[in-house]
Parts: structure tokens; C-alpha cells; sequence
């Protein structure tokens, strides 16, 4: 593999993390902190890639200017032909382009739950307001006993997941540095009116209703809301929580 070569592989790669965090594609990844480095990366690697193009060929070099293949694939001075294999996973983010992590994820664990942290910021509740409530807190509260929920309208926004009873839940997925270490958590929707329709897959809702008192407070399983609006929405931005 020649010098120019690696030169325009480098700046394919540096390209790739520049679009990832121009477009802030890398949330399907990673956290929102992670921008300035990836985005540093791919600067820096596409200097690093000028550089290779522009310097005058080294002593390690072929006699023509370009570096020479061994039989096994590999070259002197040169990188092994097995490099090009970097070039996929640029091609994967460009043309196919992951879709987010959803439902497959959160359904591997329906009717499941795992204690929840107390959250740093918790939502100032206020009687006779709905008030939005992230779903990791939602389960929180349950957990914790439930008392602060109880008559208390909130709304709840995240992904539809389904179980094998036909019961959905109002999902969201944590992550803690990247989608490798992703967790779903949910809260089943219990929607009592007479026209009440599941929504699709991994469509975005916002859930406005009650705490079903008693659910969800030992930890294991998920709790439940008592849904009075159901509403579709958009995709945010940040889909982790």
C-alpha cells in the first residue's frame, strides 16, 4: 500500500468521525460529551493524512516512489493489505447507517426492571400540573416507595415496546459511555379508554396519565402508568436518558 494511499485512507476514516459529529449521528453511539473528542480525532486525522500525501517519500520507500508488497501481503514500510478492512466500517456509518438502539433491546427484557439510581436532578412535582417525568425517575420514584407519585399527573416520552401478552410499555435506554453498555428500562401503559389502540414499534409517545399505586416498588418489575393521552411525537435528538 503506497503512501498516497494510506494518505486517503486516514482521511476517509478522519471524514467519517467529522460527518458523525456534524450530524450528531454519534448519539446513536456514544454520549453527548463525546462530541469535541471525536470530532478532535477526526481532525487530527485528517492532518495526519495531508502530512502522508505531501511529504516527499522516505528512505524506507521503494526505488520508484512507492512502497513494495511482500508475497504474504505485506509491505516494507508500508501497512498489511488487511488495513482495508477499516475501510467498512466507514462504508456501514455512510451507506446503511445504523438505526438506533429500540425495542429489540428493551423486549429482550419485558416485564423486567433493575433498581434505579436516584437521579441527580429530580423533577419538581406540582399537585394539579402535569409535570414531564423521565422514565428512569418515573421508576425511581416507584421503587422508592411510590408516595411522591400517588394523584400526581405526569407525562412520559420514549419508545413503544411490546411483550409477549400483548401489554407495551413506554421505554427508554441509559447508556454509560456508549451503546455497547446500553440499558432499557420501562413502564407498562395501562390505557383504560374505550378507543385505546397499541402504537407501533419503536414509535415515539408521550404518555400523560397517573401512577398505578403498588406497581413497580419491588424493584424487579416494571411499574405502571394509567394513561388518560396518548400522543405520538417525534424523535428527540437524545434518545438516552
Amino acid at each position: 500500500m503506497t503512501r498516497p494511499t494510506q494518505g486517503l485512507l486516514m482521511a476517509f476514516l478522519g471524514a467519517v468521525l467529522v460527518r458523525l459529529a456534524f450530524t450528531d449521528a454519534y448519539l446513536r453511539y456514544v454520549t453527548e460529551w463525546m462530541k469535541w473528542p471525536i470530532l478532535l480525532s477526526g481532525v487530527l486525522l485528517v492532518v495526519l493524512a495531508v502530512g502522508l500525501v505531501v511529504a516527499p517519500p522516505s528512505s524506507h520507500d521503494g526505488h520508484d516512489g512507492h512502497d513494495h508488497a511482500d508475497d504474504d501481503g505485506h509491505g516494507h514500510g508500508g501497512l498489511p493489505l488487511v488495513t482495508w478492512l477499516l475501510v467498512l466500517p466507514g462504508l456501514v456509518t455512510f451507506v446503511i447507517s445504523p438505526p438506533q438502539l429500540g425495542s429489540y433491546l428493551a423486549e429482550r427484557r419485558s416485564g423486567e426492571t433493575a433498581p434505579v439510581a436516584k437521579p441527580a436532578d429530580l423533577a419538581q412535582l406540582e399537585e394539579g400540573e402535569v409535570v414531564d417525568v423521565d422514565v428512569t425517575e418515573f421508576i425511581w420514584r416507584a421503587q422508592d416507595g411510590g408516595e411522591t407519585l400517588d394523584g400526581q399527573q405526569v407525562a412520559l416520552t420514549g419508545f413503544v415496546s411490546y411483550d409477549r401478552d400483548g401489554a407495551w410499555y413506554v421505554s427508554r435506554l441509559t447508556i454509560g459511555c456508549c451503546a455497547a453498555d446500553a440499558m432499557a428500562y420501562q413502564v407498562e401503559v395501562d390505557d383504560p379508554s374505550d378507543d385505546a389502540v397499541r402504537p407501533p414499534r419503536d414509535q415515539w409517545v408521550k404518555v400523560t396519565g397517573t401512577y398505578a399505586s403498588g406497581t413497580g416498588t419491588d424493584g424487579t418489575t416494571p411499574p405502571t402508568i394509567t394513561a388518560a393521552e396518548v400522543v405520538e411525537v417525534e424523535e428527540p435528538r437524545q434518545t438516552y436518558e
